[in-house]
């Protein structure tokens, strides 16, 4: 079974004690990265190494002029 599992920090001592019960082979913990973190990061390359075309956002004046009322 996989889950995934967030514990409160006030909480950690108590779920690490807990964990320390189960036999050492009963939980395997694989730590994840925060997805967005990694899209972002991903992205950021994608831009950095010109794989991705951007626009300078003054191009973009028209979205301003349509959705920003002053």
């Amino acid at each position: 079974m996989t889950a995934v599992i967030q514990i409160d920090e006030q909480y950690t001592l108590q779920f690490q004690e807990f964990m320390q019960t189960l036999p050492e082979k009963a939980v395997r913990l694989t730590l994840i990265k925060n997805n967005l973190d990694e899209e972002i990061l991903k992205r950021v390359n994608e831009i950095k190494s010109a794989k991705v075309k951007t626009k300078p956002l003054s191009d973009l004046s028209w979205l301003r002029e349509r959705y920003v009322q002053s």
